[in-house]
């Protein structure tokens, strides 16, 4: 200890000198001695230690701010699972009003299907047969979904809902009967279903949700739309809408639904591949992979 102490004493230099000069004074010797050992003892470990800084690493506040945000975590769901497909995805806690998963939100993609999200609230609002309207939602009919465009007066619907809604990103295609390459972004998404869950009438509210809540493993084209949310969902209260399609030149899937209890957590999920490389069986696996971590991230659901 003794050398210790010296050692820590020659690294102080001039304060060491000025401490020694004070303990020659005899009549203090003694006390000087004990008080200036202790002062070199302390000062020399906030020397060495870095002093208050040292405990500050391990504050709670610190600590958290060393967990991923929204984007880093999301970048890493795509670094770790070494995926072809695009994809630009979210999740969003509704009661918390923040986003837990967030890559790419306002990336403008095709809405595929889930325009028919816009068409069944316009519809009803004109006084559509709420049983047609469940059937284009449940098996995601086209032909419906056509009839449907033309009573919505299509476009117009889409403007107007996006105004209404507050939907920054959602443009009608400019062809006037493409409901399905309407433009939309994952952020839009998030408040197309918030809209639908706290802002649309009851009996509106009840006929979409209970449709997009029995969606079926095959659309009415025979498509499987099984992929994404749904499987990685399984076991959990989802209301889900699908979308896909191809040939512009890509392949695209889209995955959106209210999540969990009370359908408190929103995701949506935009993937697009290369269809000469990738195929529908690909795609649709790599869907469901980005939606299980998009699940995984839900509280008590990781």
């Amino acid at each position: 200890m003794v050398l210790r102490f010296s050692a820590m004493a020659s690294r102080l230099g001039p304060v060491a000198t000025r401490l020694r000069l004070i303990t020659d004074r005899r009549p203090f010797r003694a006390v000087a001695l004990a008080v200036a050992g202790a002062l070199l003892l302390t000062t020399a470990i906030v020397a060495l230690t870095g002093g208050p800084e040292l405990h500050a690493k391990g504050t709670p506040a610190a600590r958290a701010a060393k967990v991923p945000g929204p984007e880093v975590a999301a970048e890493l769901i795509l670094d770790e699972a070494g995926l072809v497909g695009e994809f630009s995805f979210v999740l969003y806690d509704a009661v918390e009003d923040r986003y837990l998963l967030s890559y790419r939100p306002d990336q403008v993609q095709f809405s595929q299907s889930t325009a028919k999200l816009l068409i069944a609230v316009g519809a009803l609002q004109r006084g559509a047969d709420p049983s047609r309207v469940a059937e284009m939602l449940t098996w995601s009919d086209d032909p419906i979904a056509n009839e449907l465009w033309g009573l919505v007066e299509g476009p117009v619907l889409t403007e107007e809902l996006a105004a209404t809604m507050g939907l920054e990103h959602t443009t009608p295609s400019p062809e006037w009967g493409r409901w399905g390459d309407t433009m939309i972004a994952a952020s839009d998404m998030v408040r197309i279903y918030e809209y639908l869950l706290d802002e649309l009438p009851e009996g509106d509210r009840t006929v979409i949700l209970d449709a997009l809540a029995a969606t079926t493993a095959k659309g009415s084209d025979g498509f499987d739309q099984t992929f994404g949310l749904p499987t990685a969902a399984a076991g959990l209260d989802w209301a889900v809408k699908q979308g896909w399609g191809c040939c512009k030149p890509d392949r695209f899937l889209v995955s959106t639904g209210a999540i969990g209890a009370d359908r408190r957590y929103i995701a949506t999920i935009f993937g697009a591949w290369d269809e000469t490389q990738v195929g529908e069986a690909q795609a649709a696996e790599e869907m469901t992979t980005v939606a299980a971590a998009v699940i995984d991230r839900i509280p008590g659901e990781g």
